[in-house]
């Protein structure tokens, strides 16, 4: 039987063709246009709604963390710069302090890699003078979005193939069920040939 056919013989009329072949045939084209059309679409709405949301969390943080100027206490030294993989990266911990309305605060930040005491950077205070990170910014909102549609993409094809192979294994049981009933009828005759 050829690729084409071998896919099409659920469709055909003949002999072998049982009840579960003809639920698993429109159950393939069904979940097909169903792939095609909410794949999609369901990515598209998950973008949307993402986007919508970090930005309004992005805007939220612009408005109630403000960015204040600090000066490092102490230095940023490369024993306490983060790594990841294995490569040293730009930024490190330090403590610094700022004032407040005549109060002095202190507190850890994120800043340039080996930046020296004294040196006076920006950092993100939320609104009971912790130190935070700095708000979302559009890049990270895009890319937070397109992670969303991809992984809602992804979802979409799992809970396919689920559906398909639960319903593949449903059908192969009621074949095999059919089946016997069928040879039940048929082996009594062959039984007296012998």
């Amino acid at each position: 039987m050829t690729g084409a056919g071998a896919v099409m013989w659920r469709w055909r009329s003949n002999p072998l063709r049982r009840t579960p072949d003809i639920v698993e045939a429109w159950t393939r084209l069904l979940l097909g246009v169903f792939l095609l059309l909410a794949a999609p679409l369901a990515c598209v709405v998950a973008v949307e709604a993402t986007y919508h949301h970090e930005q309004d969390r992005a805007e939220q943080q612009r408005s109630s963390w403000t960015p204040v100027q600090v000066t490092l206490i102490g230095s940023a030294p490369r024993e306490n710069l983060y790594t990841e993989r294995g490569v040293v990266g730009t930024k490190g911990k330090a403590v610094v302090r700022w004032s407040v309305r005549g109060h002095k605060k202190t507190g850890i930040a994120t800043v340039t890699a080996d930046s020296l005491r004294g040196t006076v950077t920006t950092i993100w205070v939320d609104r009971h003078n912790r130190v935070t990170a700095a708000p979302l910014d559009p890049g990270s909102v895009v890319a937070r979005s397109a992670l969303a549609g991809a992984a809602m993409f992804v979802g979409v094809i799992i809970s396919v193939l689920g559906v398909r192979l639960a319903v593949g294994r449903i059908g192969f049981r009621r074949r095999l069920i059919e089946w016997d009933r069928a040879w039940a009828d048929v082996e009594p005759q062959w039984a007296h040939r012998a």
